[in-house]
Parts: structure tokens; sequence; C-alpha cells
């Protein structure tokens, strides 16, 4: 799968744990140019990669239980019609910092039409601004890929 970008730098204010879909989702179903079918109940499987932009002091989130990230597939591109997670994860607050990056695998032998990312609040509401980068790809990002060597 190449990487197909589902939010950038997008903001999710006050981030509560109803949560809100990222600002670009994929159509599995229809091509891109005459909106025709090409295909129905396709599978999915790839990673989900997000990276955190600017996020509120850690001060302000400390009384959260986290951040919940999520791969859904649904009928509608809002994602809320009668959603089905393929793939998620919890983040701790500590870890919720600028710069931290996350691969959220994930595996659906029948998607429906549309697939996405949502990010929402574990329980208790963020005050403040969350920024993510939010794409897909074919292969995981490592947490510390910022710091790994490059080939010379």
């Amino acid at each position: 799968m190449r990487d197909y970008v589902l939010s950038d730098n997008q903001d999710f204010a006050n981030t509560t744990s109803t949560g809100e879909v990222t600002d670009n989702v994929m159509n599995l179903e229809l091509d891109a140019s005459a909106g025709n079918t090409i295909l129905t109940d396709d599978q999915g499987l790839g990673w989900m990669i997000v990276t955190l932009g600017a996020v509120p002091a850690q001060a302000t989130i400390v009384g959260t239980e986290g951040l919940v990230i999520e791969v859904r597939t649904d009928s509608a591109a809002a994602l809320t019609t009668l959603p089905e997670i393929c793939g998620c994860i919890s983040v701790i607050p500590s870890k919720i910092v600028a710069g931290a990056k996350f691969s959220v695998p994930f595996k659906m032998d029948v998607m429906q039409a549309f697939i996405g990312g949502w990010v929402r609040a574990k329980s208790t509401s963020f005050v403040g601004t969350i920024y993510a980068d939010i794409s897909f790809s074919d292969q995981p990002l490592g947490e510390n890929a910022k710091i790994q060597k490059m080939p010379s």
C-alpha cells in the first residue's frame, strides 16, 4: 500500500471521548476519477502512522486518562453510522508529547466502503488542542525512527 494522507497537521481541539474523524478518509469501493465501483468488501491490511505535532502542556493533560487512536471502517465517510474498529492503540498521558510517533496495525477481512482514522480521549476530555499528521502505510514506523542512523 502506498502512503495515503488522512490528516496534515489536523487539529483535534478539546478532544472528547466521542472523538473526531480525520480530515480525509479512503473510499475503498470507487475509482478516483469517475466514481465507478471498482470492488466491494475489500480486505484491509497495513499501518496507520501517527505523528503528534503541537500538544497541550503535560500539566494540562495529566488529569486525563489518555488518548485512543483508531482505524475505523464504515459505510459512510463520517465513520459514525455503524463503524467497525480495525485497529486501535491507547496512549497514556506521559506519551502525548510533540514529535511522538505511533504505528497502529490494522487488519480486517471485509472492509466497508470507507476507512479512516479516529482520534478520541479515552474517557475524560482533553483541554487544549492536539495536532497530528496521520497516514496509512504498508510498514510500521517505530517511535525511535527519528534517532536511527541513516545509511551512508
